[in-house]
């Protein structure tokens, strides 16, 4: 389902979900990079969508991450099974070059 974690990133996403987290609680403490891997054969307008549309759980997940204060080291990489994932291998090549 395109708003919904996968089976194994479930835990993991309603884990930081949750209200109950102080707003620093990643601060000084959580370096991460983001890549959501979507799948826009799944929605019903396949015509007009992009990666961003089939990408609603990495989207909300990045976000939150950055509300607990946690430290974005790439930017946000979205990609879409639809177009056979062309835009995974630049996103990790520029993950690897900044991380150099």
């Amino acid at each position: 389902e395109n708003a919904a974690p996968t089976e194994e990133g479930g835990a993991c996403t309603r884990f930081f979900k949750r209200k109950t987290h102080p707003e620093d609680l990643l601060k000084g403490k959580f370096s991460y990079a983001v890549l959501g891997v979507g799948d826009s054969n799944l929605l019903l307008d396949r015509q007009t969508t992009t990666a961003k549309d089939c990408n609603q759980v990495a989207q909300e997940f990045h976000s939150r991450l950055e509300t607990l204060g946690g430290n974005c080291i790439h930017e946000l990489g979205l990609a879409d099974e639809r177009t056979e994932l062309e835009e995974v291998e630049p996103w990790i090549a520029s993950f690897w070059s900044k991380m150099s």
